[in-house]
């Protein structure tokens, strides 16, 4: 009974982002249309002097910042892993002061490259659309392209030193660049210990994300509510949600059959 029980649950939770999808979009667009106008001095453009420099001051004052924690962190630790000298200063810890470094640096490099390329998916998008955007200038717009390329680029420069840094660190477990499954091969060579962490977390990122998509789905909904009815966003939510979901299944169904 349990699980014919259980079988019935999941397959009404399939059903459950479909409407949810149509009732939002119906409920935003019925509201935004008929009973609701924002008002016409609110500006969300995040400006000052062009449209949106503001937002892509904030995104170029948060990349300096990450890449120079990034640098500061490669220049304090040695090239190579000097055990000895490690351990005598923390011999309680299974990790050296130089690992744990480096773990903060992969950290700090991958958000790096998340916000990196953020800006330059905005930038490149803002320039292609000037001559939608009342007030805004062609010069700004390819001076933060640029901007926002340089930094791309810095950010993958940063990050092949740290990698190359892990792997002198860790030569068993090497990342190599050039492996289409390179996050497989690493994960295959870690440890049972290292492997529960990372299915503990990955489980953890899964629960979260649920979290964060239906924010974003209520999200569009409100701004098609106050503003104009938007369904792309709703739409591309509603189809990452699916697969998000699809794949988790996919993969538990797979497991159980082994």
């Amino acid at each position: 009974m349990t699980n014919s029980t259980t079988s019935v649950n999941s397959k009404y939770r399939w059903l459950r982002l479909p409407l949810y999808m149509a009732g939002g979009a119906v409920v935003g667009f019925l509201v935004a249309s008929v009973l609701l106008n924002a008002p016409s001095s609110l500006n969300w453009t995040l400006s000052v002097y062009y449209d949106y420099d503001l937002l892509f001051g904030i995104l170029g004052f948060l990349f300096l910042a990450l890449t120079a924690c990034n640098t500061a962190i490669l220049i304090r630790i040695p090239t190579k892993l000097n055990l000895e000298e490690d351990l005598s200063h923390d011999a309680d810890s299974l990790d050296s002061p130089a690992e744990r470094l480096l773990g903060r640096a992969m950290i700090i490099s991958n958000l790096n490259v998340i916000l990196s390329l953020t800006w330059g998916a905005l930038s490149l998008s803002l320039l292609a659309s000037t001559r939608a955007v009342t007030g805004s200038s062609e010069m700004f717009n390819l001076s933060n392209l640029i901007a926002s390329a340089i930094a791309i680029i810095t950010v993958v420069c940063l990050q092949n030193i740290t990698l190359k840094r892990y792997n002198n660190y860790f030569p068993d477990r090497t990342l190599d660049f050039n492996s289409r499954n390179m996050h497989q091969e690493h994960f295959d060579k870690l440890d049972e210990g290292e492997k529960w962490i990372v299915y503990r977390a990955a489980y953890r990122s899964f629960r979260a994300m649920n979290v964060l998509l239906s924010i974003g789905m209520i999200s569009m909904v409100l701004y098609s509510i106050l503003f104009s009815f938007a369904p792309f966003p709703i739409v591309v939510l509603s189809a990452i949600w699916i697969i998000h979901i699809g794949t988790y299944y996919r993969e538990v169904y797979r497991k159980s059959k082994s």
